[in-house]
Formats: structure tokens, C-alpha cells, sequence
């Protein structure tokens, strides 16, 4: 009897762990993405302030505002109204294919 509770403690233990493992590893991939939104709104702002206009593309941020992005692990969505708009900036994580 006292072998069947100490399994069931490891296992309850262990699940534990690994959920929060899980958790941590979402927490800390949302918090990737927010950071990059953040950056790439930043050299926005720093554009729009230098040159009076909002930069037409994620490459015209690259090419002139030293914008370091991995395009292979991140999808951005850039949305471009109008040279006195903010634009709309969305990341995301590509999915991996490991084949």
C-alpha cells in the first residue's frame, strides 16, 4: 500500500513539473514576440520622428535602422496606411518543420 502512494506522488510530482516546464517555455515565447513587437515599434516611432513619416516596410527598417530580425523563426505582419499613420505590427512564430 505505502508503494502504490509513493508512485502516485511521483507521478503527481512529476506532472507537475512538466506542466509548469510547459508553462514557463509558452510564457517565455509570448514574451519573445511582445519584445519584438515593441522593438520594431520603437525604430516606427524613431522614423517617423527623424523623418517625419511612418517607414513603408518591415526592409526599409532593416536597411536603414539596423532592424535584426530572423525572418526564418518570425512571421511579421506589417500594415502600412499612410506615411502620417501608425502602423499595424503583428509577429508570430513560424511553425518548425523538423523532417
Amino acid at each position: 500500500m505505502r508503494n502504490i502512494i509513493k508512485f502516485i506522488i511521483v507521478i503527481v510530482l512529476l506532472g507537475v513539473i512538466v506542466t509548469s516546464f510547459n508553462q514557463a517555455l509558452n510564457y517565455s515565447q509570448s514574451a519573445d514576440l511582445k519584445r519584438i513587437e515593441d522593438t520594431i515599434s520603437q525604430l516606427c516611432l524613431k522614423c517617423y520622428s527623424i523623418e517625419g513619416r511612418y517607414p513603408p516596410n518591415i526592409e526599409y527598417l532593416k536597411e536603414n535602422y539596423g532592424l535584426l530580425l530572423n525572418d526564418e523563426q518570425y512571421q511579421v505582419v506589417y500594415y502600412y496606411e499612410g506615411a502620417n499613420l501608425e502602423p499595424f505590427i503583428k509577429v508570430w512564430q513560424k511553425e518548425q518543420n523538423y523532417e
